[in-house]
């Protein structure tokens, strides 16, 4: 397996599951609900509905990059995007740009040589390598946050999910 390969297989991981760390991104919102995504579980914490956001923000940018944006810092409404309408209809596309944003990086990564691993990248970690290790983190990290609120919003009577 090329370092491509390994890279691209765990950031699979991350998202889709089969990682180490627990449940990935997408093993975390399964079931979510509309209602609990844009539950406030927690005084001054994100909205799973915003993590979503966030999340897809920060696996669209490192592609960007790779593809020479020189992407620097973003404004606070792009890092962490506003959740302006909380419908059903709302909470799909919420989730069909996480996964499309998520597929996207997957297959840049794919057409990566492992060379360019090491190549710079502007606004980010030195290197494609290290920045992509940045995603892995990041998916790893908000993952741990959604299933925390899940179990908060289930322990305030919040249904997860429509059953």
């Amino acid at each position: 397996m090329s370092q491509v390969e390994g890279l691209a297989d765990q950031l699979e991981r991350s998202f889709h599951g089969g990682a180490w760390h627990g449940p990935a991104v997408a093993e975390a919102l399964a079931g979510v609900n509309e209602a609990t995504a844009a539950a406030r579980s927690i005084l001054g914490a994100h909205s799973i509905w915003e993590i979503v956001h966030h999340v897809t923000v920060w696996n669209d940018v490192p592609r960007r990059r790779i593809d020479g944006e020189g992407l620097q810092n973003l404004p606070a409404e792009g890092d962490w995007p506003p959740v302006r309408d909380i419908s059903v209809g709302a909470w799909q596309t919420a989730l069909t740009a996480l996964k499309d944003a998520h597929a996207a990086l997957h297959a840049r990564v794919l057409d990566l040589a492992d060379a360019q691993l090491d190549d710079p990248v502007a606004g980010s970690d030195p290197t494609v390598r290290g920045m992509l290790f940045g995603v892995l983190q990041h998916n790893a990290y908000h993952a741990g946050q959604i299933t925390l609120l899940r179990k908060v919003s289930t322990q305030n009577g919040l249904p997860v999910s429509r059953k």
